[in-house]
């Protein structure tokens, strides 16, 4: 008689959370993980959550850890294992960059999910339940935290470093996915990599901004002498007929 330890003796152990969301990333296109891990207990982008899914807060386990998959128009996944369940993910949709939970009142909030830790079968399940709900509801409500049209906030943080805040996809596409920059799951805010010299930031920020101000973006500079406001470039409108 076959002992209850050797009743399955070639089960695979659970797939970790940074190969699970590594992994999960290569099969949504636009879609790239974060590169640490964060104690859920410790975590403000706790707060950002659109959706906590199946699952009540009180059931996360004190040492849980999550991260994030961030997309280029300025959406954001945020992702866990499910509690007592060792071969599953919860995957719980964020509010979009740029906006808060006033942002979103009215709009059916797409629904986070359990997932597999196999990544093949996990991006299938996204794909059908969650992403086009995601993909369809973010756009409203981004445009709803817009400052003004075609406007592009930029304040600096206590070391002078920029933080980005946009209410359109495109400029959030242009500062994510060519610019460097990443999105802070805590504040919806675009900002630079930390390893960056302030030499890099500044070089970074000047050509991010004139590539927005290229694609008839308004850009406002909040600085300590209060803000400066610098129009699209000349020729702006007519590079934006040419794209479409």
């Amino acid at each position: 008689m076959t002992s209850g330890s050797d009743d399955h003796p070639h089960e695979e152990p659970p797939v970790h959370l940074t190969e699970f969301t590594h992994a999960l990333a290569e099969r949504l296109p636009g879609w790239q993980p974060s590169p640490h891990t964060v104690l859920i207990a410790d975590d403000p982008a706790g707060a950002r959550m659109w959706d906590s899914g199946p699952m009540p807060y009180t059931a996360y386990e004190a040492d849980a850890r999550r991260t994030v998959l961030t997309h280029r128009w300025g959406l954001q996944l945020y992702v866990l294992p499910r509690p007592h369940r060792p071969r599953q993910y919860l995957v719980l949709p964020m509010l979009p960059a740029n906006t808060s939970y006033r942002h979103v009142r009215g709009i059916r909030a797409p629904r986070g999910i359990a997932v597999p830790d196999d990544p093949v079968r996990a991006a299938a399940a996204l794909h059908r339940r969650l992403l086009l709900a995601y993909r369809l509801a973010a756009p409203i409500v981004i445009r709803r935290s817009s400052p003004g049209h075609l406007q592009v906030h930029v304040a600096f943080d206590d070391q002078q470093r920029p933080r980005i805040r946009s209410g359109y996809l495109g400029a959030n596409a242009e500062l994510l996915a060519h610019g460097g920059f990443l999105l802070d799951p805590a504040t919806g805010e675009c900002h630079l990599p930390d390893a960056l010299s302030p030499q890099e930031v500044r070089r970074h920020l000047i050509t991010s901004l004139q590539r927005l101000r290229h694609h008839n973006f308004h850009i406002t500079l909040h600085t300590n002498d209060g803000p400066r406001t610098h129009p699209p470039l000349p020729g702006a409108a007519s590079y934006r007929r040419q794209r479409r």
